[in-house]
């Protein structure tokens, strides 16, 4: 008569492989959900700021010095850009900033109507959050629109 043990052995190797390649799957479930929440905070975080950066410039009627001025960053003239670090907090060097907020004037073809886009960037040049800007100019003493930059 044969012994059953080498059919017993069989079957508990194939339910520690089942379990195994379980278990190998629930663990990378976990990481990838970890990546996403990480990554979906960076994002909401970023809308926050870009929905910061957008009601500063309307309130000053679309003057970015003025903007750079209450928010930080630097405006060179044809764009606004505000650089943080992995905490969302203004970094000095933007060579080593997290996170990267570039304020772009736009033309929005409508007299009086003055419009930026807001773009977040990652340090790695992935795109988190764009946000189109859209505020009233005033007109100037000779009916002119106000130049802002």
């Amino acid at each position: 008569m044969r012994s059953k043990a080498p059919l017993a052995l069989m079957e508990q190797l194939v339910m520690v492989l089942v379990f195994a390649l379980a278990a190998a799957l629930c663990v990378q479930v976990f990481v990838l959900s970890g990546q996403t929440s990480r990554w979906n905070e960076s994002r909401d975080r970023a809308l926050v700021e870009a929905q910061n950066a957008a009601e500063i410039l309307k309130g000053l009627s679309g003057d970015y010095e003025a903007a750079c001025a209450a928010c930080g960053g630097q405006w060179n003239g044809t764009m606004w850009g505000i650089s943080y670090d992995e905490q969302w907090e203004p970094a000095e060097n933007a060579s080593q900033a997290a996170y990267h907020l570039l304020v772009t004037p736009v033309d929005s073809e409508t007299a009086l109507l003055g419009g930026a886009s807001i773009a977040i960037y990652a340090s790695d040049g992935e795109l988190l959050v764009t946000l189109p800007v859209a505020w009233q100019e005033q007109a100037g003493d000779s009916g002119e629109v106000a130049d802002h930059g």
